[in-house]
């Protein structure tokens, strides 16, 4: 949409719907914790019921400026019944993932923008009644921007303190196991016999006296 090309604040977090489109808290979700849908519900359709009742033809303004208005409320509606439910269903069904309610929490940022910028227009130029429920309905969603801000910083801190949890938990039990020794075996094969000592005997042979020649019996 238009105007998300504009100036977005910057947020640092550690890491819309009318009427019947808005979700409803997942099931399994914490007690005390509230989806998106839930935080912003009240705000966004004050919102959109405002800004469909705007009669910026009537505002006391130059041409070229009632031209913008118009085109800023126009961009607010698409929002609300294009790009915001889409994001709050992603954010709806993750309740415990800060990257999809953060991504809501950066549309309602260029949201609230559009509609400063289209109160501010109107408390200079509109029909007192225009003027006075901008300016309610910028509180609203102020309130529910801060809301939802709150909810994802809790969200963040508590995904970090399971993460700690675990990292000690799994370091205790690294310490906790006894260390075992490697032991390394070496295959030489079959072993072998040592060869037995063989003893050689000398045998002497007694030779019976040679008869003497000139001897006769």
């Amino acid at each position: 949409m238009s105007f998300l090309c504009r100036a977005i604040p910057s947020v640092v977090v550690i890491l819309f719907i009318a009427g019947p489109s808005f979700g409803q808290p997942p099931a399994g979700a914490a007690p005390d914790a509230l989806s998106p849908s839930a935080i912003l519900r009240p705000a966004l359709s004050d919102v959109q019921s405002t800004t469909a009742s705007l009669n910026i033809s009537k505002w006391k303004i130059p041409g070229a400026v009632r031209k913008a208005a118009q085109e800023d409320v126009n961009s607010i509606q698409r929002d609300l019944g294009g790009t915001l439910p889409g994001l709050l269903a992603q954010a709806d069904a993750a309740p415990g993932s800060v990257p999809p309610s953060f991504a809501v929490y950066r549309n309602l940022n260029a949201l609230y923008d559009v509609l400063l910028r289209v109160s501010q227009t109107a408390e200079l130029s509109a029909p007192s009644d225009d003027a006075v429920s901008l300016s309610s309905s910028l509180r609203k969603l102020e309130v529910a921007r801060r809301s939802l801000g709150d909810s994802i910083l809790n969200t963040s801190q508590r995904r970090e303190a399971q993460i700690n949890e675990l990292t000690a938990a799994e370091r205790a039990a690294k310490t906790a196991a006894p260390e075992h020794k490697r032991e390394t075996v070496v295959d030489d094969g079959p072993e072998k016999t040592p060869a037995r000592k063989t003893r050689h005997r000398t045998v002497h042979k007694k030779t019976a006296p040679k008869p003497d020649a000139g001897h006769s019996s």
